[in-house]
């Protein structure tokens, strides 16, 4: 499960989808850093896969369910025998701390990010990570020296059918729209039908993508606009990776799939409200929608078709034809 070498590093990143692509420059300063170490990745379940493509790690386990009584003690064992020279928490939230207290007094040295904000008594839930900037001046990195990177996996799987468009009967050309998982923080469902419908009317597939957790999300949108292609919960991260890397565009809140887009450098518009601290860096080309007031119903789908429009993402004849129906 873990490494043994004389020296064996353990890297902690188990909040996210969004946070462990945040950390993506910070692990391959990392990997550079200690070039000759064996450095293992404890991760969540369903970072394993995308985790397994990078090049950053030898060894990857996931986090066991810490509800179950036996799982959490096995745990704790394995960690105790696996003589770690260096344990970096990315994470720093309640199931990272237990696991660095797992070591006891005598373990290994460990460098822990600074953590996530916390969020006001009765304020709107936040996607809030960790900050690395302790962790990166102790590395001699400067925190700001790229953005996240996946470009790596783009070449995953890349000749396996169902990494194509076609083999979720796209056949021609396409917007990826990903609503987010925090009801609070998403742009409505009517808002993404109507932006769909103006897609179709421009003949652009519009495309939902996201976890199986907002299925009920597509539903409404595909009830009002049946031609929508629901990827809601059956696409795996490598193949969203794909989609974006071909796709039109991108239209998101703030889903972690928005992530995914950006650092590969899909281009598209992202939208916000405007006290939310916590939205993504941007790259290439990407706008954000700002909403005053934390007030994101009132950003109107023909606003952001037009954003998509005058940032080049929609060919003449196209923005001409849904323009004219």
């Amino acid at each position: 499960m873990f490494g043994r070498r004389k020296e064996s590093i353990l890297i902690i990143k188990i909040d996210s989808l969004r946070g462990f692509v945040a950390a993506e420059p910070l692990f391959e300063t990392l990997r550079d850093r200690f070039s000759e170490a064996e450095i293992s990745l404890l991760t969540l379940p369903g970072l394993r896969q995308i985790a397994q493509v990078s090049p950053y790690f030898d060894r990857i386990a996931t986090l066991p369910d810490m509800t179950n009584s036996a799982d959490r003690k096995a745990f704790a064992k394995r960690l105790a025998t696996a003589k770690f020279t260096k344990v970096y928490d990315l994470s720093n939230n309640k199931h990272s701390r237990k696991i660095r207290a797992a070591f006891g007094p005598f373990g290994p040295k460990c460098e822990v990010a600074n953590a996530p904000e916390k969020r006001p008594r009765n304020a709107p839930p936040t996607r809030s990570l960790p900050s690395f900037e302790n962790l990166c001046a102790s590395l001699g990195m400067d925190a700001h020296t790229r953005l996240p990177d996946l470009d790596w996996a783009l070449t995953a799987r890349r000749d396996s059918a169902n990494m194509s468009p076609s083999w979720f009967g796209i056949s021609n050309a396409y917007g990826l729209l990903a609503p987010g998982l925090v009801a609070e923080q998403r742009w409505p469902a009517s808002h993404y039908s109507e932006l769909s419908s103006l897609c179709l009317q421009a003949g652009i597939t519009p495309v939902l993508i996201g976890p199986k957790e907002i299925h009920s999300i597509g539903d409404e949108i595909c009830e009002r606009v049946p031609e929508v292609v629901d990827l809601i919960g059956k696409t795996d991260y490598l193949q969203v990776i794909a989609l974006a890397h071909e796709a039109g565009f991108f239209v998101s809140d703030m889903a972690d799939e928005a992530d995914l887009c950006i650092a590969v450098g899909a281009s598209g518009v992202l939208i916000h409200s405007e006290n939310d601290a916590n939205a993504p860096d941007l790259k290439g080309d990407v706008m954000r929608i700002t909403a005053k007031d934390a007030k994101i119903d009132e950003v109107d789908a023909r606003y952001v078709w037009q954003y998509l429009n005058n940032m080049g993402l929609i060919s003449a004849d196209r923005a001409q034809n849904a323009a004219s129906r």
